[in-house]
């Protein structure tokens, strides 16, 4: 335990400069495709979290939120490049929370925004603290640029940490006994869906895989048992490359099955997970190497 604890906290993956750069792309990316092109609400009738404190609807008039909106861009373009940070980043990660409280302050809490808003502030906190040391610096230090990226995985773990962690202390610790109630969810979800688009429901998950799960429970714990142990052991993605490819691809395919049970996307959290760990830019690199090295050997034989 002692040496999980100290891979864990003392040997970060070393990432290029080439990859922090390409991660910070795909992230910025990521946080421009979440924030929307204009807002459709004229109030806050329920106010929710900073809501309390400050008024949002600010941002429902096109002609302050529009230059709002093309200023998040090009912060996000120097975020990208690693040009002042504390700035680029915290501008766009002040613009998503915005966005994120107006929208959780019309009656209903959603989720999408959640966690990129809290890899954006995880990393906007270690910038921050790397600007203290480096005062007169416009350029992010490697060594801060690393941190961040590891912040970034800790708060990405974390979030589904406290997800599993939840699942069983709202349930009592009866989470996976309480599994096959989840057909009932799904009848739900699915007349949700319809009513609200009127789009016909595929049969097989609106009314075959519910009936399946009454009538097997076992069955049922047994393959939805394995989602809540990646949850709660998502910090082994934090050991290395190797390990951190498998949780992130464990959690990815979760989702995915999930988006097909159950009509629920997390879109944003299944990015993350793409940039972070899975990490397609070090793949392809690491898969030319591979290539060229077996080309290499091949022609010495």
């Amino acid at each position: 335990m002692k040496q999980l604890w100290h891979r864990l906290n003392a040997h970060p993956v070393a990432h290029a400069v080439w990859e922090m750069a390409a991660m910070r792309g795909l992230f910025a990316w990521l946080m421009w495709r979440m924030l929307p092109a204009r807002i459709p609400f004229t109030a806050q009738p329920v106010p929710n979290g900073l809501a309390h404190f400050f008024d949002f609807t600010f941002l429902t008039d096109t002609a302050v939120y529009e230059p709002l909106r093309w200023g998040m861009l090009a912060a996000l373009v120097c975020y990208v490049a690693g040009l002042l940070p504390v700035v680029s980043l915290g501008y766009a990660t002040a613009m998503l929370i915005a966005v994120g409280t107006l929208e959780n302050s019309q009656g209903a809490i959603g989720h999408h925004l959640q966690l990129v808003c809290l890899v954006a502030g995880g990393q906007w906190l270690v910038y921050a603290g790397g600007a203290r040391r480096r005062l007169g610096s416009t350029h992010a230090a490697l060594d801060i640029q690393q941190t961040a990226v590891q912040a970034a995985k800790v708060v990405i773990v974390a979030g589904y940490v406290a997800s599993g962690c939840v699942k069983l202390i709202a349930s009592g610790g009866l989470w996976v006994w309480q599994l096959p109630d989840i057909a009932l969810q799904l009848v739900k979800t699915h007349a949700n869906v319809y009513y609200d688009t009127l789009w016909p429901q595929a049969v097989w998950s609106a009314e075959t895989l519910p009936h399946l799960i009454v009538t097997h429970p076992n069955l049922t714990r047994l393959a939805f048992t394995p989602g809540l142990v990646l949850e709660l052991f998502a910090f082994f993605a934090l050991i290395g490359r190797k390990a951190g490819f498998a949780i992130g691809a464990g959690l990815l395919l979760m989702h995915l099955l999930i988006r097909l049970v159950m009509q629920l996307s997390f879109s944003a959290h299944e990015w993350l997970l793409v940039i972070f760990f899975l990490n397609p830019p070090f793949l392809l690199h690491w898969l030319v190497g591979w290539v060229a090295d077996k080309r290499r050997r091949t022609q010495a034989v």
